[in-house]
Order: C-alpha cells, then structure tokens, then sequence
C-alpha cells in the first residue's frame, strides 16, 4: 500500500501542471548552497557552484528538458554574478559547439538519402545466418555506425529494422532472443560511440573544456587510438554474452530473412546521392585524421556540411527536422557552466577538498574520477556528467602530474558507457519501447556490463596507454 501510494504521489509531482514546484526545489537548492558556510570558496565560487547545483538537480530529476536545464544555466551565471553576461553568451562560439552542429547536420543526410538501411540492412542480412550471429550482427553494426554517427541516432534508425525481425520470427514477448537482439542494439551504439569524437556530443565538450582550460587538443586519430582497444575488446566479450542469451531459444529465422531480402529491393540500386554521400564522408573523416590538428576538428565539421549543401546531399528542410537542435543550447550551456567553475576557482576548491583524502597511487586516482564519471551518467545524462565533473577532473590531473588528455579521456569514454536506466542516454529509453525488454532486466544486465567496462576501461589505461606514450604514472 505504502508503495503504491509512494508511485502516486511521484507521478502526481511529475505532471506538467505540476512541473513549477520542480523549479522552486531547484531554487531552493541554490539558496542552500550559497548559504553554506564553505570554505574556501570566492563569493563568486559559490555562486558558480549554486548554479552547478541547480543544473545536476534539473538534471538529475529530468524535471525539465536538457535545453531548458541550458537556459536554465545561461540565466543564472549572469545574474548571480558568477560570470558576466558577454563571458556567458560568448561560449556559444566555442568551437565544440560548432563541432557538435556540423556532426549532427552531416548525419542528416547519411540517413535520408538511405546510405544508412542500406548498409544496416544488407550487414544484417549478410552476417545473420544464425540466430547467434545475428545478433552479434546487430551488436557490431550498431556499434560501427556509431563511429560516425551519434549513438542515438543510430539506435533510432535500428530499432524498426530491429523490431520487425523480432516479430518476423514469431517469438514471445518474453522471449531471451528477443531481449538478446535489443539489449545488443543499445549496447552496440552505446560502446561504439565512445570509439571516436563523433559517437555523441560528450567527447566534443570534454575536447573544449580541455582547450579552453589548458590550450590542448586532442586529434580525431588521437582519441581513437586511445579508445578503440576498449571497444573491441568491451564488444567481443558482450558478443559472448549476448550468444549464450539468444541460443537459449530455438527461433526461426526465415521470415526475418525474407523481410531484410524485400526491404533491400525496396531501395533499389545505389543511388547518386548516395554515392555522393559516402564520398563526402570519407573526405570529412580524411581530413579530421591528417589535418584536423591544423585546421580543426570543427572547421573541418563546418567544411564537410558546405560540401553537403554544395552537391546537394543535404536538404535544408531535412535537416531543420532530423537536427536536436534544443542539445545545442545544452551544450551552450554546460561550456558555460564548466567555465564558471574553473573561471571563478569552484572546481579548484572543490579539488583541493577531493585532494584532502590523501591519495597517494596515481593510478588510484585516474580509477576514482573514472568510477565517478560512470557513476554520474546513470543518474545524469552523459554531456551532464562531462560537464560537472570535468573542470574538476583537470585540477586532479595537474595535482598529480596525470597527462590532461588521459584525464579527458578518462572522463569522457566512461560518462559514455551508460546501460542501466534511460535518464543516461537515449538508447536505453529506445528500446524500452519494445514489448520484449523490461526494465529490470536491462537495469540487472546493465549492472554486470557498467562493471566489465571499468575493468576493461582501467586494464586499458594502466596496460595500453603507457605503451602509445599516452599516459604517465
């Protein structure tokens, strides 16, 4: 009864006409924090940090839109006196903002002039021979598209071609092969957007905070270096996993192949556009690995929508609709918010307090930021977590001597090995839309999968990265 009535009365506090008291408790959290005896803090650390705390609370309780938690920030540094106006609105002509818009724009047309299905469609249907290797297929596929797509997206585009194979095979709603192939589309996209800078928008954010803290880059070739043995070792593992899940049905899979085999007719022959597409993308990913030092990453990005737009690939109509455009006010905000921190000395104070511990290894401390970058994204999204925790990550790493592009890294690919619950990232809400999944399934799963990746993660950073000279203990 208690229970029932504890789920009541959240969802009475959830509803729209009810949303104003969410924002009076975010309010109320900024007077608390400023009232604070704290020590250590400048008035206007404190004020940074008050506005920090509103943003993790919106965030943290989703009680409003990740765009309107950014304007939420942008209102807030100015008028608290945490930064001046001119500061605040001048961070959204960083370059990771421009970074993330060029990346999403040019994901527009790899989706409409139908490059994407085309390429899911005949992998599926090429690797899927077996119910195993099928979904083995859609793990991979999921987590290759995702190296040049944002995670989300690819998990968008998947989850019908996904969904109607399931159904295609006649299973039960509580079916494990059914739950093996969706569980492999989230974890696929998830894994394999944090290989490469174009995966999602948390690797672009660190990347900026990184520049404007210390004036260091990191290359498109450099992060996936860095990266990429994770990913391949995390995705071999649950592949294994997810094998011994699905063969644990006995499935029929010949109407699911002759869906994929109707689907493939139904897009014909390769078109111009897409040829032109491919072409213009392989170009762009040229460029940010053999010059995205000297040009940069988001002028390349900028250069790659113009060549879209030039040949026509691109329809600005299309992309009006396909672009999230409310994640780049988030964005905004969030190199705001990070700047405030550092600006104003809050994410030095609170380093200093972290620092007090007395933790000597430094191998110890990569482990902690890296458990706190992991622990975050399952009650934040993944760019909120990046955005709170790396100001303070950066003053760990030069207390200790750690490289700043190993504490980039270490916060950024962890914040994005999210697989527990869908406040962390989209494509866990996605799929909890099939009726083959259930949460607690996911969030059971989830658990032994955010475990293995710290292992995996750790083993990479103490092993991997002394070797490429990326990393010094």
């Amino acid at each position: 009864m208690m229970t029932e009535q504890m789920t009541a009365w959240w969802r009475m506090l959830r509803a729209p006409r009810h949303r104003w008291l969410w924002y009076v408790a975010a309010g109320f959290v900024y007077l608390v924090i400023v009232a604070l005896p704290l020590s250590g803090f400048s008035a206007e650390g404190k004020r940074a940090l008050a506005v920090a705390g509103v943003a993790a609370f919106l965030w943290v309780t989703n009680a409003a839109p990740s765009a309107i938690t950014g304007i939420v920030v942008l209102f807030l540094l100015p008028v608290s006196g945490a930064l001046s106006s001119d500061s605040t609105y001048a961070y959204f002509g960083n370059h990771a903002v421009f970074l993330v818009l060029g990346v999403f724009i040019l994901a527009s047309p790899i989706m409409r002039s139908g490059l994407s299905s085309r390429i899911a469609l005949w992998t599926i249907s090429y690797f899927g021979r077996s119910q195993e290797r099928l979904v083995v297929s859609i793990l991979w596929l999921g987590a290759l598209m995702s190296f040049v797509i944002s995670e989300h997206a690819v998990a968008a585009m998947l989850f019908p071609i996904v969904l109607e194979i399931v159904r295609s095979s006649r299973v039960r709603s509580s079916s494990r092969f059914g739950l093996a192939a969706f569980l492999a589309l989230a974890w696929g996209v998830v894994i394999g957007g944090t290989a490469t800078i174009l995966g999602g928008a948390r690797a672009p954010l660190a990347m900026g905070v990184l520049k404007d803290t210390t004036g260091i880059t990191i290359g498109f070739l450099e992060w996936t270096v860095m990266s990429l043995p994770m990913v391949v070792v995390l995705l071999s593992l649950v592949s294994l996993y997810l094998m011994r899940i699905a063969r644990d049905d006995a499935v029929s899979l010949e109407d699911a192949r002759q869906y994929l085999l109707s689907r493939t007719r139904d897009l014909g022959p390769i078109s111009a556009r897409e040829k032109r597409t491919a072409g213009i993308m392989l170009i762009t990913i040229a460029l940010w690995i053999f010059q995205g030092n000297n040009w940069g990453l988001d002028t390349i990005a900028l250069l790659g929508v113009l060549l879209a737009f030039v040949f026509r690939v691109a329809q600005w109509e299309e992309v009006e609709s396909d672009v999230n455009w409310g994640i780049i006010v988030m964005y905004g905000g969030a190199i705001a918010l990070s700047a405030a921190l550092r600006d104003t000395g809050a994410a030095n104070t609170l380093a200093q307090h972290l620092l007090n511990a007395d933790v000597q290894s430094t191998r110890l401390v990569l482990a902690i930021v890296v458990i706190l970058a992991m622990a975050l994204t399952e009650i934040m999204s993944n760019a909120a977590s990046v955005a709170v925790l790396m100001p303070v990550a950066l003053v760990i790493a030069e207390s200790y001597g750690l490289g700043a592009k190993m504490i980039t890294v270490g916060v950024a690919v962890p914040a994005g090995l999210a697989f527990m619950i869908p406040v962390s990232t989209p494509a866990i809400a996605i799929i909890l839309s099939a009726p083959y999944v259930r949460a607690l399934d996911v969030l059971l799963r989830g658990v032994w999968l955010k475990l293995l990746g710290l292992a995996v993660f750790l083993i990479m950073a103490y092993l991997y990265w002394p070797l490429i000279g990326a990393s010094r203990f």
